[in-house]
């Protein structure tokens, strides 16, 4: 039983978010805020002892005595409070922190793998209450201390007493250790459940305007009743091994309480012990009773963290058999050099790519073409690092693109999408996630053609953006996207149909801006725009996820039946 609480606690402290600092003072103040309690019944029995004996002095003496331990347990109650608040705050922040920079650095598999209802409650639910295994875990073992010492005094006095209470602890220990197991395993099903209704609200927001067009309501009820169902249900059963535990808790030991007194009267009627032994066994039992049920309580509240700590632990420690992994090259002076050798790639036990080869100069513009699901995205993708291809090499200056470290690679190879994501921030601090310095930025924002528009607003670079960016036009949020990736200072610049919803005056903003932006970046673009394929460098032709044309504007269209059907 032990071990299983002994591996919960190791996994948490496992994941990495620990001071040893803190840690120490809040063991330190468990401590000695349990031995501090232990002295109080030891001194309440001298001063019953003293009392009777008529020796006043003695007895002021220990009552000082006892005022001192009560005050030193206030004090190192208080020692403790601080030390809980210090690593809780400590533990709740660096958790978020590292589920933050582990789900953006894993692959697209990762949200395949892991729903985003999970993450969130693990971020904030999950984190908020594991950030107490270390209290907990130190307060279970010196309350195990003080139940040890505890009995040892009892045994002292009374082997037959120190027996009974030693038995009734390891039988109280075994049933509540069976009911918590029991428990817990509700208690995931039931955090599961929690994590489909959180799922299902969530993609409700995100199709609000389609469930109201094609009236879902009921049917999404429909579904949101089966969840409920099976929370109830699980909530009942996990309440259900809760409730034995608090029951036999209070049963066993107020029924251990009621042999020993009785065991402590019939000693002292027959004159074998003083009333001042009576009080000293009481209190250490009230003492042994009081810890107990805080023990109980610690291990309880370990034992429910079991689940938040998996959970935790499955997302900061997330494999797969194809998961990406980064390289060590830290050399950060890239020229944009880019080719596929070889590359093929599967996804679902289906070929999207197959044996693709092609080659990209630094410092050029490539329009990538070809039908709807033809493969064009997963170019992107590879590039980008999402997935990893199954057969070939991507090769980027040369190197292999997984042998980059993560921040040189990502720092040198972005992409701006037709629909680009825009955080509920100002605009200046929608920057500042890729560079503070505010001078940059406006000159970013002067070579993305938005910096005019946004001085024309009212509060400028600090006007505050609603959510998605919405009181932003669509040609407008793709500038701002634009001057975002400039300020990456990426050589290597993706766009992934830029242009298809763009009106005419912003698209031929955009074109000047990539004839600018060729200058000193390697450019690849997705597009069905022929002026787009017209004035790039090269085209490569995708068709079925293979490699069916290379080359200018003027030689595919002369020679390649493939482009040529684009074209019409």
């Amino acid at each position: 039983m032990i071990k299983r609480y002994y591996l919960i606690v190791k996994k948490f402290f496992g994941l990495g978010a620990n001071n040893k600092k803190l840690l120490f003072h809040l063991f330190f103040s468990a401590f000695l805020k349990s031995i501090s309690f232990l002295a109080i019944p030891y001194a309440t029995s001298r001063i019953v002892d003293y009392a009777t004996k008529g020796d006043f002095l003695t007895t002021f003496l220990w009552a000082i005595m006892f005022l001192v331990s009560s005050l030193l347990y206030v004090l190192f109650s208080h020692y403790n409070f601080v030390s809980y608040a210090n690593n809780s705050v400590f533990t709740h922040n660096k958790l978020q922190e590292l589920i933050l920079n582990k789900v953006t650095a894993y692959d697209e598999n990762f949200s395949k793998n892991i729903s985003t209802a999970n993450i969130v409650n693990t971020a904030f639910n999950d984190v908020g209450k594991a950030m107490q295994v270390p209290n907990q875990a130190f307060e279970a073992i010196t309350e195990i201390i003080s139940v040890i010492i505890a009995l040892i005094i009892l045994t002292t006095v009374s082997v037959y007493i120190g027996i009974i209470a030693l038995g009734l602890n390891i039988l109280s220990l075994f049933a509540v250790s069976r009911n918590m197991k029991k428990r817990d395993y509700y208690l995931a099903l039931q955090t599961k459940n929690q994590d489909d209704i959180s799922g299902l609200m969530g993609q409700v927001l995100d199709g609000n305007k389609e469930i109201k067009s094609f009236n879902m309501q009921d049917d999404l009820n429909t579904y949101l009743e089966k969840y409920k169902k099976l929370w109830k249900e699980n909530y009942f059963l996990k309440r259900k091994y809760y409730n034995n535990v608090w029951v036999l808790i209070p049963s066993i030991l107020g029924f251990g309480k009621i042999i020993i007194y009785l065991i402590l009267i019939y000693l002292i009627l027959n004159g074998k012990y003083e009333v001042a032994t009576l009080v000293l066994v009481i209190g250490y039992y009230e003492n042994i009773q009081t810890e107990l049920e805080k023990l109980y309580n610690s291990l309880d509240e370990i034992s429910c963290n079991s689940t938040r700590v998996d959970r935790i632990y499955k997302i900061l420690n997330y494999k797969t058999k194809n998961m990406l992994e980064f390289g060590s090259i830290n050399n950060d002076d890239i020229k944009g050099k880019i080719e596929f050798k070889n590359v093929s790639f599967t996804y679902d036990r289906q070929q999207i790519m197959k044996d693709v080869s092609f080659k990209i100069a630094p410092q050029s513009f490539t329009a990538i073409v070809g039908k709807s699901g033809s493969g064009k995205s997963t170019i992107f993708r590879l590039l980008l690092r999402l997935y990893k291809a199954n057969k070939g090499q991507i090769l980027l200056d040369d190197e292999d693109i997984y042998d980059y470290t993560q921040e040189v690679y990502s720092s040198n190879v972005s992409i701006v999408t037709q629909k680009p994501f825009i955080f509920d921030m100002s605009i200046r601090e929608n920057l500042n996630l890729v560079d503070s310095n505010h001078d940059h930025q406006i000159t970013a924002c002067k070579r993305a053609g938005i910096h005019n528009y946004i001085m024309s607003l009212k509060d400028g670079y600090n006007t505050k953006l609603v959510s998605d960016a919405e009181n932003l036009s669509s040609g407008q949020k793709q500038l701002l996207a634009l001057a975002r990736t400039l300020l990456s200072k990426s050589e290597v610049l993706l766009f992934d149909e830029v242009t298809s919803s763009l009106d005419i005056n912003t698209s031929k903003q955009i074109i000047d801006i990539l004839k600018d932006l060729k200058k000193d970046h390697t450019i690849l673009m997705i597009t069905h725009k022929p002026a787009l394929m017209k004035m790039a460098d090269e085209i490569i032709v995708i068709d079925n996820g293979r490699l069916v044309g290379k080359g200018t504007h003027k030689k595919l269209i002369a020679n390649n039946k493939y482009y040529q059907k684009l074209q019409k």
